[in-house]
């Protein structure tokens, strides 16, 4: 295999990348479509929302994607923070409206290819714990991003939902993406506390009640991501 082509798939994927692309994508949205009409059924005055049913589809491919370190799962988060970004401009969740246009969108842009060349001599990048440090400053970056976030939310939109739960979300979601796109493990534990848990409970209180699904099953997905995440780095690192 040339350089170029193997360039070409380390960024694109290989065969068996997108075969299981293909498969997870599929039964995603067989997931998201059958939630979606139960949704219907037992929600009185339930209306399907485009933006929130591709939004949901491409979130859940790309969680399950990165889980097992699949290139794909860049493309399918850009997707799925656009549709996003624009249902939560509709449903005034403000911070979520920005976390999703404003940052998510641009760091799958940046992480795509660094998964795919940020290793050595331009390899595929390992999965890697932070230092000592790096842990310290991720708690002050989260700590001081939550103050700022609500600070911006509480100037600019005083009327958005529970500002202080979405300035959190926004601030955890923010350090834990910059984290996932760096490949580091500790990303999953931010997802799987401060970002899933607080995420459902806004979702809920919102009414957003197919998103909320879509980060019952990223707390799921987080839990069997630190374990297999844990046995690439150990691998690596061997």
């Amino acid at each position: 295999m040339s350089s170029t082509t193997n360039r070409i798939t380390q960024l694109l994927g290989s065969r068996g990348e997108h075969y299981e692309n293909l498969i997870v994508a599929g039964c995603m949205f067989i997931i998201t479509a059958v939630y979606e009409y139960i949704s219907y059924l037992l929600l009185p005055g339930f209306q399907l929302n485009w933006f929130e049913f591709i939004g949901t589809w491409s979130g859940l491919t790309t969680v399950w994607l990165a889980r097992t370190e699949n290139i794909l799962c860049w493309p399918w988060g850009i997707v799925s923070a656009a549709s996003l970004g624009y249902f939560f401009a509709q449903i005034g969740l403000v911070g979520q409206q920005w976390l999703n246009l404003g940052y998510f969108l641009i760091i799958q842009i940046y992480a795509w290819p660094y998964w795919a060349f940020g290793g050595k001599n331009a390899t595929e990048l390992p999965v890697t714990r932070l230092t000592g440090a790096g842990r310290f400053w991720t708690i002050v970056a989260l700590v001081a991003g939550i103050g700022l976030v609500y600070s911006v939310i509480s100037l600019i939109a005083p009327d958005s939902h529970y500002p202080i739960l979405d300035a959190t979300v926004v601030s955890s979601s923010v350090v834990a993406q910059w984290l996932l796109g760096r490949k580091k493990i500790e990303s999953w534990y931010l997802w799987l506390g401060p970002v899933n848990v607080l995420s459902i409970a806004l979702f809920l209180l919102s009414g957003a009640y197919v998103v909320m699904a879509l980060y019952i099953a990223f707390l799921i997905h987080a839990v069997f991501a630190i374990r297999s995440w844990r046995q690439t780095l150990v691998v690596t690192h061997v």
